[in-house]
């Protein structure tokens, strides 16, 4: 199985501004983060856009949760599309679809693990949090930044985000395992991506990824906007 992937600089692209919906052009207007939130939108309608061959106008992504039907939280879905996740830091974007199954991605900063000691105690499961704290001083924020993204990327695939508790998940190994309540019953497969500027970035994906194309922004073709990305 292959996964797709974009790595986008977040950056002010105002013309992006006009693939959002009203409510989504509101929301960014009160946002602190104003141009994640926008690319982050924007990215997903292009991609949508580009697979079902219609205007990103037209692309209308569900977001309904499938644990507990709540509208705002779930993972994204796209009738007709393949599974997608989408990760952000202030400076990088990241969406990840997946040729099958489901998928999961997400992507950190190494800021992120500025307190290792403390965040590990709630990150961690026990035989994780031993590991750590058997690890050298040194590598320590490295090995704590890895397992949390690792977390959250097969977090996002089950759909339960941080409902699932993340030191209920061990990720020490190539597959990620829980006992809590809606976990896939698929075994969820992990991969590191390599990303740049010191960030950290997996996959996590029910079907095994054999390869990992890097896409260009330029492939998501959007008419109306051609020329002016």
């Amino acid at each position: 199985m292959s996964v797709d992937v974009w790595l986008v600089p977040v950056r002010p692209r105002p013309a992006w501004l006009g693939l959002l919906s009203e409510p989504e052009r509101a929301r960014a207007a009160r946002l602190a983060a104003a141009d994640v939130f926008t690319a982050s939108r924007a990215l997903q309608r292009l991609w949508g856009a580009s697979v079902l061959g219609v205007a990103p106008s037209a692309v209308v992504i569900d977001r309904s949760c499938e644990h507990c039907g709540d509208p705002a939280h779930g993972r994204p879905r796209l009738a007709g599309a393949p599974s997608f996740s989408v990760s952000h830091t202030s400076r990088w974007l990241l969406l990840a679809t997946a040729e099958a199954g489901l998928i999961g991605a997400d992507i950190e900063d190494p800021a992120a693990a500025a307190d290792p000691a403390g965040l590990a105690g709630v990150v961690l499961s026990a035989a994780e949090h031993r590991e750590f704290a058997a690890a050298p001083p040194a590598e320590r924020p490295g090995r704590l930044l890895t397992a949390w993204t690792r977390k959250e990327a097969a977090m996002k695939l089950a759909g339960l985000g941080l409902a699932a508790a993340p030191a209920r998940v061990d990720v020490r190994g190539s597959l990620a395992r829980s006992g809590v309540p809606g976990w896939p019953q698929e075994p969820v497969c992990l991969r590191s991506l390599p990303v740049p500027g010191g960030h950290v970035a997996a996959l996590a994906t029910t079907v095994p990824v054999r390869a990992v194309h890097r896409r260009d922004l330029a492939e998501l073709t959007a008419p109306e906007f051609a020329g002016r990305r």
